[in-house]
């Protein structure tokens, strides 16, 4: 039997989001208390034209693991061609990498 001094902190792991992944461009407010809050997104559509997200509207954010690795996932609404969409940002602190998550299309 074993025991250790130190204090284990357990991380969750989470399970891989399913979808389309665009790296993304993100404007991104933090508040004084280190807040962060996405404003404006701007990615690349299949065809090569660029999609400006501007009326962001956060549903909610935490703190995730995935393979070990720290990230920030916010669930999104956002209009896209006049249709209300939800969307997932993850935004990676360690290399300040920010990717979205749309719904898969061949669903």
């Amino acid at each position: 039997m074993g025991f250790s001094l130190e204090q284990q902190n357990e991380i969750l792991q989470e399970k891989t989001v399913i979808g389309q992944y665009h790296k993304v461009a993100v404007g991104c407010w933090f508040t004084a208390s280190g807040r962060s809050i996405p404003k404006i997104v701007k990615y690349e559509e299949t065809d090569g034209s660029l999609r400006t997200l501007n009326d962001i509207h956060i549903i909610k954010s935490e703190q995730k693991y995935y393979s070990g690795v720290l990230s920030r996932k916010y669930v999104c609404r956002s209009i896209v061609d006049w249709i209300e969409t939800e969307f997932i940002l993850f935004y990676h602190p360690e290399s300040g990498i920010w990717h979205m998550v749309t719904a898969d299309s061949r669903s």
